[in-house]
């Protein structure tokens, strides 16, 4: 146990679970009914789950059990919690409860952990809350109002931990947005239509918003969106709730997706955070494990992460670095990797920058795409399988008799998402092309008009002028 204790060891950090379930309490019974049926739904992804009570318990549901019954123990703990994040679940209503909180937490040498508090009871008093900064949620599980937006938030803070879930906001900046956190609002909301539930959750947040000091309004940088719907959301979807977002608090504010897909789910649940953000740095100081958490890829491995991504609107698309429109283009094609060709192989578009930056990557694509397009469209299978990917291909004319040939590149799952991103880079392609513009000049330009499309918020718009809605 001694190693599990050790700071900055990078051996650990490899092994360190991004997210782990902490209960704390005896009368956790609809809490933990709750976690199981969204731990259930996530399969091996989902994160481990940790049950601390006075007493003990006949309990199958957490993977593990620790009875506190002496000081030793609480003294122990600490090799327990070692995860990036620690959501802790407890009930204020509880005896004692805030005592056993506060041992615990005087306990733990977080080591860079970020706990993230959601109180299933009748809430702290102000004084108390204090002890357990900003990341604080009040869902009282005593009523169903308040077991729903439990399971929305769980479900959603569950998914944004989990790799390969649907659209995924980085890990960095999950760190950013809840590390040493100052200020933070939150509303969540549920709903058959999704411009219900987006109003739901802006008029909670709008309320709470009134009665907030001004410093705390002022320090707000961030909208952190989880949205869990029974499909993936198209591109222009995405577009129109981030306008529609910083149309209403301000269009200063990074806003951030993170979205899941649940087939069973009838309708839309929605959770969205305003926070300030702060530098990795700040949050973990330089070290052999900052490395390890703030990778040059996210798990996904489709696009290059930065520290900071800040853009106002009067940034020009030249003023971009190559690693800023990827970073961009990694948010807009988030289940997808899309490569355009001429019958002469000379790439038209590229959403993402191959692996390595490799030639032979953009010719082995080419041939792939030259030698399979024809024979597979129009005939079944409409896609390759290679692996945990797929593969769809689609060949076009364009002007003067050229023939474009596209790819995309998905995981299992995304088909359906991935060919219609691959036909709006398609029509967008053409769309350069008919307007005279030079074939080597199309891939530089078109990937600066997505990337200020999404910066100044009017991705829709650029859809729609080429005459072709999101699927």
């Amino acid at each position: 146990m001694n190693v599990l204790s050790e700071k900055n060891n990078s051996i650990l950090e490899c092994l360190r679970p991004r997210g782990k379930i902490v209960c704390i309490g005896e009368n956790l019974s609809t809490e933990l009914q709750i976690i199981q049926d969204c731990i259930n739904k996530k399969g091996q992804s989902r994160p481990p789950l940790l049950l601390l009570t006075p007493s003990a318990l006949g309990d199958n549901v957490c993977d593990q059990v620790v009875t506190l019954d002496s000081e030793t123990v609480f003294k122990q703990i600490n090799s327990l919690l070692n995860s990036y994040f620690l959501i802790f679940i407890f009930n204020s209503s509880e005896e004692k409860i805030v005592r056993i909180l506060g041992a615990i937490m005087a306990s733990i040498d977080y080591s860079g952990s970020i706990p993230i508090f959601i109180d299933t009871g009748d809430g702290l008093q102000q004084n108390q809350r204090a002890l357990f900064g900003k990341c604080y949620f009040k869902l009282d599980c005593s009523i169903e109002s308040g077991k729903q937006k439990f399971e929305v938030l769980l479900n959603c803070i569950i998914s944004s931990l989990s790799p390969s879930t649907g659209l995924e906001t980085s890990f960095t900046d999950l760190i950013r947005v809840f590390g040493k956190t100052q200020s933070l609002f939150y509303g969540i909301s549920s709903s058959i239509d999704l411009d219900l539930a987006l109003k739901g959750v802006i008029d909670q947040i709008g309320e709470i918003l009134v009665l907030a000091l001004p410093e705390e309004i002022e320090s707000l940088e961030a909208i952190l969106v989880f949205i869990n719907s029974r499909s993936p959301l198209s591109l222009q979807t995405i577009n129109d709730i981030s306008l529609k977002l910083t149309n209403t608090f301000g269009k200063d504010f990074e806003v951030h997706f993170s979205s899941s897909t649940d087939i069973n789910l009838k309708g839309y649940d929605i959770a969205i955070i305003l926070s300030d953000i702060n530098h990795i740095e700040e949050i973990y100081p330089i070290s052999p494990s900052v490395d390890l958490i703030n990778p040059s890829i996210t798990s996904n491995g489709s696009f290059k992460n930065s520290e900071e991504r800040i853009f106002s609107e009067d940034d020009s698309t030249e003023e971009y670095t190559e690693d800023d429109r990827f970073y961009i283009l990694g948010k807009i094609f988030s289940t997808s990797e899309i490569y355009i060709f001429d019958d002469g192989g000379l790439p038209l578009f590229a959403s993402h920058r191959p692996a390595g930056q490799e030639v032979c990557l953009y010719t082995g694509l080419f041939s792939a795409i030259q030698s399979m397009s024809s024979d597979l469209i129009g005939h079944t299978p409409d896609h390759l399988s290679a692996g945990d990917k797929r593969c769809v291909f689609v060949s076009e004319s364009g002007p003067g008799n050229s023939q474009i040939r596209g790819v995309a590149i998905c995981s299992e799952g995304f088909e359906q998402q991935a060919r219609s991103d691959l036909d709006i880079s398609m029509n967008l392609v053409k769309d350069f092309m008919e307007h005279g513009e030079p074939e080597y000049a199309i891939n530089d330009k078109l990937q600066g008009l997505l990337v200020e499309g999404f910066n100044s918020g009017t991705l829709g718009n650029i859809i729609q002028e080429c005459n072709f809605h999101a699927s």
